[in-house]
């Protein structure tokens, strides 16, 4: 993707101008990060035929987030990369580095493939394919790689937990932190397969059935990260500012990475840049 073309982009983009102006406050900048998700309707596909519709490759995210919004921290999914390729990680890193930006974390969905799988052969193609990301984040100095857990139903968490404790302990071992969302279930549940296996939280601010549910989670999730949380915008259900300050309660001194959605606008840009307001005004 040209720069030029990510640089203009939406000319009713809420706070544009400080694209060329004096940038907002460095130091709460600095504990945002914005997710490769938010453009996926922009993001080339990585593999079958190009889509005119689609123009922002993978190498340009990063430069972009930090041209655009001043943010210097990117969290990617497993499936925009193009190839796993050592030449192609390598050029990614560098082009990381180019924009003085950081990759936080990287999203695995796999599909089948999850620690609920109730197939053993399942299980271990899911810490099989894990252990290489988990690889791949070394390679690309990202800290963080985050699983999908699966619908961890009575009949299977206890493999599940085995599951993940296999993944954990190669994790730590690659210097690497194992992350897990509230999602698909009880977060009760997801807290107590947290604890189980030794991973940590990623606390997700729009992943709860309610308010009350959610400041319960969300006080005790942000005590046990990895310095990583999502933040989704959902104003006619949940608050964000009233999530920042649960996090500050609980001494949260990690990134908020904002997940933006059709839901925020139909611009990308512009939706990102809603959430980036929200929480430059809470933080």
């Amino acid at each position: 993707m040209k720069r030029r073309e990510f640089l203009l982009g939406s000319a009713t983009a809420i706070g544009a101008g400080s694209l060329w102006g004096q940038r907002p406050d460095q130091a709460k900048l600095s504990r945002i990060a914005v997710m490769s998700l938010c453009f996926n309707s922009l993001v080339k596909p990585a593999t079958g035929p190009p889509d005119p519709e689609r123009t922002l490759d993978i190498m340009d995210i990063a430069d972009m987030v930090a041209e655009r919004f001043g943010i210097h921290h990117v969290e990617y999914q497993h499936s925009d990369f193009r190839s796993t390729e050592p030449d192609y990680l390598r050029e990614l890193r560098s082009r990381m580095k180019k924009a003085k930006s950081q990759m936080t974390q990287i999203n695995l969905q796999f599909g089948e493939l999850n620690i609920s799988a109730a197939n053993l052969v399942r299980r271990l193609e899911t810490i099989d394919l894990t252990k290489r990301w988990i690889d791949h984040a070394t390679a690309l100095g990202c800290p963080r790689v985050q699983v999908n857990q699966g619908s961890l139903a009575p009949e299977v968490r206890q493999s599940a937990i085995e599951t993940l404790k296999t993944i954990n302990a190669y994790g730590k071992a690659k210097r690497v932190f194992v992350t897990m969302e509230p999602r698909s279930g009880p977060w009760e549940v997801v807290v107590e397969v947290i604890k189980a296996s030794g991973i940590w939280a990623n606390p997700d601010c729009g992943n709860f059935p309610d308010n009350q549910s959610r400041a319960a989670g969300l006080a005790l999730m942000y005590k046990m990260t990895a310095g990583s949380s999502h933040v989704k915008h959902v104003p006619d259900k949940f608050s964000t500012p009233e999530a920042v300050k649960i996090s500050k309660e609980a001494g949260y001194k990690g990134l908020f990475a904002i997940e933006a959605s059709p839901a925020n606008g139909p611009d990308p840009y512009v939706a990102v840049q809603t959430i980036l307001d929200v929480l430059l005004a809470s933080l």
